[in-house]
């Protein structure tokens, strides 16, 4: 029996700027993340694998790409703009009239004509005329577009990750820790929207920033996201940055075109390893530090700065929220209670190895997105994008029973917990370049980049949207 997803449901892949764009001559050279990927120092250090620059060239490629999507019947896709291509030298000198709390948190500015017009002045003329020539051509083929105006990069002269490795302290360019960021941010996402906003149906500010923030900051010298540092105050003031600079862009967004907007949220399914009370709490604190204290932040002004569980700051006169809350969901994590009474209980947690395990030790639980997506719908009652989701495995089989149990989950979070789920994204089309770890990991649906051969996942994921469904040989639909 065929599970139906809604009508207009949006079916499609994630394809991200800086690990999609690259191959041949198109990187992004003036991003933080190539810097940090091709800094040999960094290289040595273990925080990088290298291989940069062999990817599936989206950038070129664009055309292949999307009439592989509309061959396959898919009707949305997700693509990201990589800012230092936009501006690829500073904007702080364009003048904005802003507001500012006593903080030096920016939460409101006058976006204008005059402001775009001096914008425009410093904008890369060729990267403007390649992105429309995407834009246009998407939209010659009927598919819907969602925008992502932060994918996981900054502009060199925002943040420069191997400096302030070395020297944060005597650093200028420090990327999220410095809150001119979200004025630079907000500028660059009002220039985005007005330029390009009638091509876009929905625009996503923000790419997992919960994950970029604890791969930069908390555990950076363990994953190797620049700058590789690894201290929970960073990691706040992190994490209060990007919640502005998210409120900024939404208020930008509104001003220029008035499209729906988000942001996409790293949701994983943590459980507990055994059902104690204090692996309980643990799942709980788990949960809050990794995504419920930023959504809390950046849709409505409550800031824990000090991970008290309180909100001692509330500043809800200065957020807007948000229009739907997009998930990036790869699996399950198992959480352990660590007895230590000697140690602050923010450290009192252990993540367990996958036992079911995908190539990049991703434990494979293809039914925890739907608590996911039910926790995050009722929490926050806002519409759920389904934005990135896949898995890294070399066997096809392994990726089919994957989206199909997946898509299963969704369509039951939908009938049995009544979520507003408004589409689905998987990741990748092609194989992408994987961060810290280069190209060694497989998530692309065809198994060749070049040539972009069929496989029996991308045969099973055409079915779903030309049916708009999911064939479930054990679903009754009256029941």
């Amino acid at each position: 029996m065929l599970r139906k997803f809604v009508n207009d449901f949006m079916l499609g892949f994630s394809i991200n700027s800086f690990q999609n764009d690259q191959g041949n001559d198109s990187m992004a050279v003036n991003t933080d993340w190539y810097k940090w990927s091709t800094d040999k120092t960094m290289e040595n250090m273990n925080y990088v694998s290298g291989g940069i620059g062999n990817g599936p060239d989206f950038w070129n490629n664009f055309r292949k790409y999307i009439d592989k999507i509309v061959n396959a019947g898919l009707n949305s896709v997700k693509i990201g703009i990589e800012w230092s291509r936009i501006f690829p030298e500073s904007t702080e000198n364009v003048e904005i009239n802003y507001k500012s709390n006593s903080s030096g948190d920016v939460y409101s500015a006058e976006f204008d004509d005059n402001l775009y017009k001096m914008l425009d002045i410093r904008a890369d003329r060729k990267s403007l005329e390649h992105y429309e020539s995407i834009f246009k051509y998407i939209r010659s083929k009927n598919i819907r577009i969602i925008v992502t105006l932060w994918d996981g990069t900054l502009p060199l002269w925002i943040h420069d990750p191997v400096e302030c490795n070395r020297n944060l302290h005597n650093s200028k360019n420090k990327g999220w820790l410095n809150k001119n960021t979200v004025l630079e941010f907000g500028k660059y996402s009002y220039y985005i929207s007005k330029r390009f906003g009638s091509y876009i149906d929905y625009f996503n500010t923000m790419n997992r920033p919960n994950y970029f923030a604890i791969n930069s900051y908390l555990y950076g010298n363990i994953e190797g996201y620049p700058p590789g540092l690894s201290d929970f105050s960073l990691l706040m003031e992190a994490y209060r940055n990007m919640a502005y600079a998210h409120n900024l862009a939404y208020l930008a967004i509104k001003k220029s075109i008035n499209r729906p907007a988000g942001l996409t949220m790293e949701v994983p399914y943590f459980t507990q390893e055994m059902d104690n009370d204090n692996n309980i709490f643990m799942v709980n604190f788990v949960k809050y530090l990794y995504y419920n204290l930023f959504i809390n932040s950046a849709l409505y002004g409550n800031f824990d700065m000090n991970l008290t569980g309180e909100f001692k700051e509330s500043r809800p006169y200065e957020f807007n929220g948000t229009d739907f809350i997009g998930i990036s969901y790869y699996g399950s994590i198992p959480v352990r209670y660590v007895q230590n009474e000697g140690v602050d209980i923010r450290y009192r947690f252990a993540f367990i190895p996958c036992t079911k395990c995908s190539d990049d030790f991703h434990e494979i639980h293809p039914d925890g997105i739907k608590y996911v997506a039910a926790e995050i719908y009722n929490t926050y009652r806002k519409p759920v994008i389904i934005t990135e989701n896949g898995i890294a495995t070399e066997s096809d089989d392994k990726r089919c029973d994957f989206i199909k149990h997946t898509l299963i989950a969704l369509h039951q979070a939908v009938k049995d917990y009544h979520i507003n789920l408004k589409g689905y994204f998987y990741r990748s089309l092609t194989d992408t370049y994987e961060w810290a770890h280069g190209f060694s990991y497989k998530y692309g649906i065809l198994n060749d980049n070049i040539n972009f051969k069929d496989t029996g996942s991308m045969d099973l994921y055409s079915n779903v949207a030309k049916n708009n469904g999911i064939e479930d040989e054990k679903y009754r639909a009256y029941e």
